[in-house]
């Protein structure tokens, strides 16, 4: 496919999302720096055609992350869990099994931010 008709194809997503009652919002993707808009909750590239979730720091700057990475990390993450569980069930010395809770519950909070953040 042409570089042209790859242009004109992402216009008319746009378009379309403009026509449907989407909102083109001033924050950009951050993979291919077109404009994002918001379609009900979601927000989407029309061309990289994925979802992306906005987390405002601050009022004057806001970080733009890719939902996939977030999904990514919670699955890595529920892995994590699950094999740890593991160990703590087999674990008998007292100080690695504390060491071994530790690390769960940093894996734990970790995982509950995720979720705060909507992912």
């Amino acid at each position: 496919m042409s570089k042209e008709n790859e242009n004109d194809e992402n216009i008319d997503r746009m378009v379309n999302l403009l026509r449907s009652g989407a909102i083109m919002l001033r924050e950009a993707c951050p993979v291919c720096h077109s404009p994002l808009f918001k379609v009900r909750d979601e927000i989407i590239c029309p061309r990289c055609q994925k979802r992306v979730v906005i987390i405002h720091k601050d009022e004057e700057a806001s970080k733009i992350l890719e939902e996939s990475v977030l999904s990514t990390l919670k699955s890595t993450l529920v892995t994590k869990i699950q094999n740890l569980e593991k160990d703590i069930a087999r674990e008998n010395d007292p100080d690695k099994l504390y060491e071994l809770l530790r690390i769960l519950v940093a894996f734990l909070e970790a995982l509950e931010r995720i979720k705060r953040i909507g992912a």
